[in-house]
């Protein structure tokens, strides 16, 4: 699989090779070379996963073909209910991932949302301080309550007492909001959430997923920027 050494999209099918055991060549390109091999990507961007002579694209497919492959542990196909259940718990870790979108995209392209195209550092800064604070005091405690739901009702994972490809696409999300990596997002915003910080902590302690991410800080993977 070829991403950029960040997380970002592609955590979520690391996690699902990790957890599915799935051995797999983890290659991380740096944005100084993406110029040249965008013209080689179908939609023009990443990640690209190639598998059995096939070339995969979207993140979202790549998590499945993954939770499929391995005799759907993941994602259950022959469970219905299970199957709803995750996509319903993805369908609401992607509305998450709309409401923050505008708190980063307002830095690069103001023009989208309202403001001049050229505003200073110091104006971009202040529009995402505002944004970002609204976020952190209204959309951030209604998602987090939405997913603690879900934690609650099983006591263990997000869809179960076995981790799914809905777990996969949470931990990444929930791990950036406390990383400290987003300007004016304290890296204990995550504290009040009891059940969301112990669900973290119970991913983490996964033996597969805590090896993993061992391995990448003995690798000193991932590209430290601020957001």
């Amino acid at each position: 699989m070829t991403y950029f050494d960040i997380k970002g999209v592609a955590e979520k099918v690391r996690l699902a090779f990790v957890l599915a055991g799935v051995p797999f060549d983890d290659q991380r390109i740096s944005f100084s070379d993406w110029a040249e091999l965008k013209a080689t990507t179908r939609y023009g961007q990443l990640p690209c996963l190639r598998a059995g002579g096939d070339e995969l694209y979207q993140s979202g497919a790549m998590l499945k073909y993954v939770a499929l492959a391995e005799e759907a542990r993941l994602y259950p196909i022959a469970d219905l209910a299970k199957c709803v259940h995750i996509e319903e718990v993805l369908g609401v870790l992607d509305d998450l991932a709309r409401a923050w979108r505008p708190c980063v995209a307002v830095v690069s392209r103001p023009q989208d949302y309202g403001h001049p195209a050229d505003l200073d550092a110091a104006a971009k800064d202040a529009l995402a301080k505002t944004l970002r604070e609204n976020f952190l005091a209204n959309e951030l405690p209604k998602y987090m309550a939405f997913l603690s739901a879900h934690i609650d009702a099983t006591g263990y994972f997000l869809c179960g007492e076995a981790p799914t490809i809905a777990d996969c696409a949470a931990l990444p999300q929930l791990q950036y909001f406390s990383a400290g990596i987003a300007d004016h997002v304290p890296s204990d915003c995550l504290y009040p959430y009891g059940t969301i910080t112990s669900y973290v902590d119970r991913m983490l302690a996964i033996d597969a997923v805590k090896h993993y991410y061992e391995k990448c800080k003995a690798k000193k993977a991932y590209r430290d920027s601020k957001a």
